[in-house]
Order: C-alpha cells, then sequence, then structure tokens
C-alpha cells in the first residue's frame, strides 16, 4: 500500500491566550498573535492597572525606550517577548508558567487581561482592603 501525503485544510482557531513564563517571558498563543501579525507589529508597550490588576499589550509602530521587541515563532505559532523586568515591576510570580484569556479591544487597539492575585508574589499586597484611619 502507497502512503499519501496528508494536506491540512484548515488552521486551528482558538481563544486568544497569554502565558507568563517561568524565564519571565511572555507569550502568546496563535489566536493572539493575530491581532499583532495583521499590522505587522514589531514592537509593544507594555501597561499596568495596578488597582485592577489589569494587564494590556498595546502595539506600536516605532521603537521606543520602554518598548519591547516581538518575536515571532519560525512555524508561525505564537509570538512573544522577554518581560522579566516588568513582572518584577508588578510583583508577578513567575515561577509558575500560567496562562490567561486575553481580549482585544479594538476601540484602544490593546490586548488586554486580568491577572488573578493568587499570581502575584504576595498576595496580601495585591489585596484591594480599605484604608484603616487613626
Amino acid at each position: 500500500m502507497a502512503y499519501e501525503v496528508f494536506s491540512r485544510k484548515t488552521s486551528r482557531v482558538g481563544t486568544p491566550m497569554i502565558t507568563f513564563t517561568g524565564l519571565g517571558r511572555i507569550a502568546l498563543n496563535k489566536a493572539s498573535t493575530r491581532f499583532l501579525e495583521k499590522d505587522a507589529v514589531e514592537f509593544v508597550i507594555l501597561l499596568w492597572d495596578k488597582e485592577a490588576r489589569r494587564m494590556a499589550i498595546r502595539p506600536i509602530t516605532k521603537r521606543d525606550a520602554r518598548s519591547y521587541r516581538v518575536s515571532y515563532g519560525v512555524k508561525g505559532n505564537g509570538a512573544g517577548f522577554s518581560a522579566k523586568t516588568f513582572l518584577d515591576f508588578i510583583e508577578y510570580d513567575y515561577s509558575v508558567t500560567r496562562s490567561f484569556p486575553v481580549e482585544w479591544n479594538d476601540k484602544e487597539n490593546m490586548l488586554e487581561l486580568d491577572i488573578p492575585v493568587e499570581a502575584f508574589k504576595d498576595k496580601r499586597q495585591r489585596r484591594l482592603l480599605p484604608i484603616e484611619t487613626p
């Protein structure tokens, strides 16, 4: 019997996800990467809302001192960049690799995600507690 080469007819479509790796990298799956690929994005800036524990990744057109260079997978299966300094700044615990769903915000032209309190180094610091008055 002769073998026949299988031609894949459809590409995978999934939920846009972001992964924070144990090496301090931010990795985007293929579904998330599509938002950057459509405009051939090379650089992004990271935004942080401490009170809401909400992060955003905004594509930019020119290199900026605050930007991160995006590297695309050679097989076209995702993208990523090193963000250890950012993760240290927000006190994220990247000793464990975790993935989170992301959403594309058309109005602001950026990927957004909520990071749960359990993902931070000091969980007590990240809770939104009322200010005590003497």
